[in-house]
């Protein structure tokens, strides 16, 4: 019997902790894997789109009504965002390389997925010109799924530096 008592006071705990970190999943959501590969190919669609003024794959990674936020610059559904992807600008073109994105992070939410990335701008050079950094930052991102697929709902770009870091008190 005290085997028994044992065992259920070792059992039960564990349990219930299975059980409420499964309710708090079910509460905030889950991914499949291929929901990750599809949100991860949206940082490439976006990338790829305005780089090469393609403005159609650019507005067609976000949803319909999907807004970018900038420093002083709010775009708000696609047609506005495949105009600014498609306005002419020196560093564009079927060929450029402007925007690499890395250290992409994607959680479930309950409106669906939040995504965190790097962002760095680089120029590069052309007939022989050394090529540059010339700006980064971090994708802050909302997607949702819909009939469509994945698609980002917000982003907000903060240039790297914009918020100071935090002293430390030691």
């Amino acid at each position: 019997m005290l085997k028994l008592n044992v065992a259920l006071a070792l059992i039960v705990p564990v349990l219930v902790l299975a059980a409420l970190q499964a309710q708090q999943q079910r509460t905030k959501g889950s991914l499949t894997a291929l929901d990750y590969a599809e949100i991860q190919q949206l940082y490439g669609r976006y990338a790829i789109g305005i780089d090469s003024a393609n403005g159609e794959m650019f507005a067609r990674a976000f949803t319909p009504d999907g807004t970018f936020h900038a420093p002083n610059n709010v775009i708000d559904g696609r047609e506005k965002l495949a105009e600014f992807a498609k306005r002419p600008t020196s560093n564009k073109g079927p060929t450029n390389v402007r925007h690499v994105v890395s250290n992409v992070t994607i959680e479930p939410s309950p409106e669906g997925a939040t995504g965190t990335a790097y962002v760095l701008l680089v120029n590069i050079g052309e007939s022989g010109k050394p090529s540059g950094l010339t700006g980064g930052g971090i994708y802050r991102d909302t997607f949702v799924k819909s009939a469509e697929g994945w698609r980002i709902k917000t982003r907000t770009y903060q240039p790297a530096h914009s918020v100071p870091a935090k002293s430390s008190a030691n």
